[in-house]
């Protein structure tokens, strides 16, 4: 039983995921919101100056840097816990079945990961620094540093896997069961449209998550309810909706999907304002990347240990005053934002490198199937079920 088949062991009715979804958001951008929002507010005299601290992240606002990045990192941390009491409580499915297809979570496979991207990543910073030393100050300050790298390595893996279990896992085993359904074409054809919408709007009035879901949601609720019943079968029934079936009903199209969402929610970071769209490429390539690892492993423990050191040799080795993370790290780069080879090179050549590494290292085999083959429902879960009617009961 593969890593998107692991979905049907739960609850998948549409109420099931909207609540969750529902559910995710609340803890992500309310709850955990309000800690920061406490603290920001005591940093201002009127509803104006807060607006305008929220637009800048926070980083005007005088909190000590490691202060507000923890702050920041809460806000995942209770997402994370959302998503998983969605999983467990709504969806009638174990976390486990989130993380992987495995009997049990391969730690080792998370640290083998960790160690040979930290390895990368390390070398590639220390390498644009010996290149260019005149863009760089060295900016330690035991104190502050010690305090970041503990912040880093306890709470950015929960900020990172609260993404790679929302993404690579919970949408793209959501979408993947989806795809067995006979409406999906329509669904496809409804979120397509959405996301031209919403990016059209990004453009011209700037990144707002919630306007993209509010756009989102009418778009869902008008074709699915507002439809009439003798029109959607007769869309059901058409060639192209069978055809558009038979192209979409495999691994490929939660796969892309799940890239392009989650580098779409990543327009919200400064260097996209700064550096314009074609950062996109970058994000985008990532979540491809993080996804292929993903469905060629069968879990998600590999992926979980790139992106958390990723993002922690973010936050320490290198920062600037217009990236997402603006910590005390060990350098400050003073270059002038610019679109530079540099930031291509992760995508067509060290994530390329790192697929042909791992599939020597874990005999990776069969990749036309494990990316792009049908998605069916299962015979048979596991041990613990007898059969299909007893999914998401015990």
């Amino acid at each position: 039983m593969n890593y998107i088949q692991q979905v049907f062991k739960g609850k998948n009715e549409w109420y099931h995921w909207l609540i969750t979804v529902c559910l995710v958001l609340f803890g992500w951008q309310i709850l955990g919101a309000i800690p920061l929002i406490i603290v920001a507010l005591s940093k201002t005299e009127n509803l104006a100056e807060f607006t305008r601290l929220a637009e800048n992240n926070f980083t005007t606002a005088g909190l000590n840097k490691n202060f507000l990045l923890f702050l920041m990192l809460f806000m995942f941390a209770v997402g994370l816990v959302f998503l998983c009491i969605g999983v467990k409580y709504i969806h009638k499915r174990s976390i486990k079945s989130l993380i992987t297809s495995r009997k049990k979570i391969d730690w080792q496979r998370f640290l083998f990961g960790f160690i040979v991207w930290g390895i990368i990543a390390f070398t590639m910073s220390y390498c644009s620094i010996l290149l260019a030393p005149e863009n760089f100050i060295w900016n330690f300050n035991a104190k502050h540093f010690f305090i970041l790298v503990a912040i880093s390595f306890i709470f950015i893996p929960l900020q990172t896997s609260f993404e790679e279990l929302l993404f690579r896992g919970y949408f793209m085993q959501g979408i993947g069961a989806a795809t067995t359904k006979s409406k999906f074409p329509l669904y496809f054809i409804t979120l397509l449209i959405s996301i031209i919408i919403i990016s059209i709007l990004n453009l011209m009035y700037g990144y707002n998550i919630f306007s993209m879901i509010i756009v989102l949601g009418i778009i869902v609720f008008l074709s699915h309810f507002v439809i009439s019943e003798k029109l959607m079968n007769s869309l059901l029934n058409s060639n192209l909706n069978k055809t558009l079936f038979g192209y979409l009903n495999t691994k490929l199209t939660p796969l892309l999907i799940t890239s392009l969402i989650f580098g779409l929610l990543h327009g919200a970071n400064p260097e996209v304002a700064k550096l314009g769209q074609i950062t996109m490429v970058f994000y985008i390539g990532t979540g491809l990347f993080f996804g292929i690892v993903t469905l060629m492993d069968e879990g998600t423990e590999l992926a979980l240990g790139l992106h958390a050191i990723n993002n922690i040799s973010a936050a320490f080795l290198i920062t600037t005053d217009w990236t997402v993370f603006q910590t005390d790290a060990l350098y400050i780069d003073t270059s002038e934002p610019s679109v530079t080879w540099e930031m291509f090179i992760p995508v067509f050549v060290f994530y390329p490198l790192m697929l042909l590494l791992f599939s020597k290292k874990y005999g990776w085999q069969n990749w036309k199937e494990k990316l792009a083959e049908k998605i069916e429902m299962p015979t048979k879960i596991d041990a613990n079920y007898k059969n299909l009617d007893e999914i998401g009961t015990t």
